[in-house]
């Protein structure tokens, strides 16, 4: 009987061994994701996290370090995370405000005296600050990371009145932070280290980007247009919009004090009630430091800075989070794949578009007086305008370094369906032979016209051409769509669309019919003779 009874006993627990070794959902999709990111395309470096509100659920890795070197990226590699620091900006000054020292609602001069921009509208307040809506210009390149931004901003006068638009301003927190160093005086990384880092336990985690890290973060890259991945320029960075560099397991240290809404293991990083403002979206799905969506079910944020990218996105609701670190560009398209696998919301993030084939560029084009260019693709996957091979310099610009008459741009234009229906070379503008011609743009654009750059790491570097009648700027080394400027008098223009951007624009100093120096919101910016 004792012997039966084991028997049974046995063949109980081997029907039951498939159910117990079942395989759940969420493990599923850990492996899925695991392959995924190991199957995934490129050389750059990427590491992928999966936390819930307790532990680290996967850490998977992909790429190199250092391409030249081959040598790999490992869980433990440090990344930049770039923008992503602005969370960490904003939780701090709430821990401020639970402690009655900073009051979002006040004029931020109340803490920056030195901070009084000419302006017609109530005060701009650390609410507005910390929500991109106070109408400061984004980013001041030639001051970032500087105090003298904060007597640089003085001198421009916002559009409209706090609150009343969203426009992503890196300037508002870099302002934010020097804020908070007058309320607790200190500079502000070491705020940083002594508020949130240390209280996390995130010892892997530096609070400023500076010449001590140069030797120990990967080689960070840009990718060029013809796929080809460059080494970007290093640069040191202080200012509290963007300057902490962390690890796969400190940031998943991070988001699980996210997933729990503020609260720690020991006690509360914020308040409750701090923690809810933080998460409660203002203008364009937009809270503090932090986009929020789905109805708050989905906190996330992106970051950038000198080649590296990074990602961070919660889920409070289906507990888990998922940080992307990386040495160069991110793969939209292999990011929402890796979201849509464990969430069940739609994931927003931005796809890639592969350059179109040089033969959607082929054809005549013609102007209002009847000059006419003519493109044709090669064999090789190139580009001629007439005789002149010509160089890609993004999705859909197309350039010619040297020609008798100097550096020449061509810009093509799509409509809605995709197709090419014009180019503009300059103050130059051609429709597709058979279609209307060009809109007439004065003849005072002609001066505007060109590349212009500053002699710094972070840039920026813009062309300015004619489309369509109107000026337009687009950002070298992007694929972002052109912008078009509307007019404010003969040499200042802002930005058309939308109408209330605080980014402004001012020509001068003519030299044999040509501008010489383009001042963006700030920033001189000085002509260049390359395409």
């Amino acid at each position: 009987m004792h012997r039966l009874t084991r028997a049974l006993a046995a063949l109980l627990l081997l029907s039951l061994a498939p159910a117990a070794n079942a395989e759940t959902p969420r493990e599923a999709a850990l492996r899925d994701i695991r392959a995924m990111i190991e199957a995934a395309p490129g050389e750059a470096g990427l590491v992928v996290a999966v936390t819930d509100r307790e532990q680290v659920l996967l850490v998977a890795t992909h790429g190199y370090a250092d391409i030249a070197a081959k040598r790999p990226v490992t869980a433990e590699t440090h990344f930049a995370i770039g923008s992503i620091s602005k969370s960490f900006t904003a939780l701090t000054l709430m821990q401020m405000a639970d402690e009655g020292r900073f009051d979002p609602a006040a004029p931020i001069a109340r803490y920056l005296p030195d901070f009084h921009p000419r302006s017609p509208y109530p005060a701009i307040t650390g609410h507005a600050l910390l929500t991109h809506t106070a109408g400061l210009p984004n980013y001041i390149t030639n001051v970032a990371s500087m105090r003298f931004l904060i007597a640089a901003l003085n001198g421009i006068e916002p559009g409209y009145a706090p609150g009343a638009h969203f426009w992503y301003s890196n300037s508002g927190y870099q302002l934010l932070g020097y804020a908070a160093e007058r309320i607790d005086k200190l500079p502000f990384p070491l705020i940083l280290q002594h508020r949130t880092l240390d209280r996390l336990g995130m010892t892997e985690t530096t609070p400023q980007i500076d010449d001590r890290l140069r030797a120990t973060l990967p080689v960070s890259y840009t990718r060029q247009v013809d796929g080809r991945l460059v080494a970007a320029p290093w640069f040191s960075y202080l200012a509290a919009d963007g300057a902490i560099t962390s690890t796969a397991a400190d940031m998943s240290r991070y988001a699980r004090m996210l997933l729990n809404r503020g609260a720690l293991p020991n006690g509360r990083l914020v308040s409750a009630k701090a923690f809810e403002r933080f998460a409660t979206p203002v203008l364009d799905g937009y809270g503090y430091g932090m986009n929020i969506a789905h109805d708050g079910r989905v906190l996330s944020h992106s970051g950038g800075i000198a080649g590296f990218q990074s990602y961070l996105e919660m889920h409070p609701t289906e507990n888990f989070a998922l940080v992307f670190l990386s040495n160069g560009p991110l793969d939209g398209a292999l990011l929402g794949r890796i979201v849509a696998r464990l969430s069940r919301d739609t994931p927003t993030l931005p796809k890639t578009t592969p350059p179109a084939a040089t033969s959607s560029f082929a054809g005549r084009f013609v102007a209002r007086d009847g000059a006419a260019l003519t493109f044709a693709a090669t064999n090789d996957g190139g580009l001629r305008a007439g005789d002149q091979p010509l160089t890609r310099l993004a999705n859909d610009l197309w350039g010619a370094y040297l020609t008798p008459h100097g550096p020449r741009t061509f810009q093509f234009r799509r409509d809605a369906a995709g197709v090419v229906t014009g180019v503009s070379e300059g103050a130059s503008d051609y429709a597709r032979e058979g279609s209307p011609a060009p809109a007439a743009a004065p003849a005072g654009y002609r001066t505007f016209v060109g590349r212009y750059a500053t002699h710094g790491e972070e840039g920026p570097g813009v062309r300015v051409f004619v489309q369509q009648g109107q000026l337009m700027i687009s950002y070298a080394d992007t694929n972002a769509p052109p912008t078009p400027l509307a007019a404010i008098d003969e040499t200042h223009f802002r930005f058309a669309e939308p109408a209330f951007a605080p980014e402004r624009l001012a020509f001068d100093t003519v030299i044999d019919g040509q501008a010489q120096r383009l001042t963006m919101s700030g920033v001189p910016l000085y002509r260049i003779d390359l395409p």
